[in-house]
């Protein structure tokens, strides 16, 4: 059985999960066959999968169908369990079974869809199916850390290759967001503002790490980004929770999303991916504002990372902004077109016109 174990030596939790690494793909080695079978999150699979959560489909459409646009499961993976949350501790050391929700969001019935090609109504409904989803968790008042997030490409842990994301809510916090709120409520305890609103304003207003920008959000390079093109993406107005945001913002935050990722396509040639949102389940929270976090794998961690706790970033956030601001405005003229733009398929990278 899985469990989650308390670090004694700081404030992270840990999940230890003997379930996982029994598969080749869990070492992220295993390269896409073009000739393997059919994705097994495709319509016409739901038998080989945890009963339906909730899918956007037609009226009248029967739960469990084929003819889905997107749906909700179940992770057939996952190592929690709805059951309480009851750590024991033998005075240093605090664990308990892992208790939590995790889901898979099959975003498309095209195994070769991906989401900066998805209809823009379609990459809106896949928006509000995860911002529904995380809404629903955020209501039970065990749930102290949700996330929805996506990796993309098997250096970046996908067990698919299928269009697909994740919903996660858990009764421990997380770290990152734990250091993120501290350091927000810092800021504001010492200023009377919000810390993510005066570095958007700061951003705005240099524009020397900004990416691409919306009417109601901001894609820019962090400061310190840990990774190379590291980009985040947060919205104007300060918001604590990602599922207070309105459908209208949505269809901005896609189109934003799909111009970010386009133009990594363009410059990096399809990198693996990871996207996370940082939410907090508390709507109206002043000590936090949620952003995204798009992360691509073009590195692997060296011993200083891991030895000092710190990050070694290859290429400066300003470079990495401006390279991507370049990429975006080549795929918006039509001086770029990825292969997923010309013919669907996950295969390929950038390529000029």
């Amino acid at each position: 059985m899985s469990s989650l174990r308390k670090d004694p030596f700081g404030p992270a939790w840990v999940l230890i999960s003997p379930e996982r690494g029994l598969l080749p793909s869990d070492f992220g080695s295993v390269a896409v066959d073009p000739d393997a079978d059919p994705s097994p999150l495709a319509p016409g699979h739901e038998a080989g999968l945890p009963p339906e959560i909730q899918a956007l489909r037609p009226s009248g459409s029967p739960v469990g169908g084929p003819d889905w646009r997107a749906r909700v499961v179940a992770h057939p993976r996952s190592p929690f369990a709805e059951r309480p949350f009851e750590p024991t501790s033998d005075g240093l050391h605090v664990s308990a079974p892992a208790a939590g929700w995790q889901e898979l969001v099959i975003e498309h019935p095209d195994p070769r869809a991906r989401l900066e090609t998805f209809a823009s109504d379609h990459r809106l409904d896949v928006l509000r199916l995860y911002r529904d989803r995380l809404a629903h968790h955020a209501a039970r008042p065990e749930v102290r850390h949700l996330q929805w997030g996506r990796n993309v490409g098997r250096a970046a842990g996908a067990l698919y290759d299928h269009p697909h994301g994740q919903v996660l809510a858990l009764p421990v916090p997380d770290r990152w967001v734990e250091e993120e709120r501290a350091a927000m409520r810092a800021h504001q305890d010492a200023t009377g503002r919000c810390l993510t609103c005066d570095v958007l304003r700061q951003e705005l207003g240099e524009r020397e790490r900004l990416v691409s920008v919306s009417e109601g959000f901001v894609a820019f390079a962090p400061f310190a980004a840990k990774q190379p093109f590291e980009v985040w993406v947060a919205p104007r107005t300060h918001q604590s929770a990602f599922h207070e945001t309105a459908s209208n913002r949505l269809a901005d935050l896609g189109e934003l999303l799909r111009t970010v990722i386009q133009a990594w396509n363009a410059a990096l040639e399809r990198p693996p991916y990871h996207l996370v949102v940082h939410t907090v389940p508390q709507p109206g929270a002043a000590d936090y504002h949620w952003h995204l976090k798009l992360l691509p794998r073009l590195t692997v961690h060296s011993g200083y990372d891991w030895s000092l706790g710190a990050f070694v970033n290859p290429t400066p956030p300003e470079a990495a902004a401006r390279f991507l601001r370049e990429a975006a405005a080549a795929v918006d003229a039509g001086v770029f077109e990825t292969a997923a733009e010309a013919d669907g398929a996950p295969r390929g990278a950038g390529k000029p016109r």
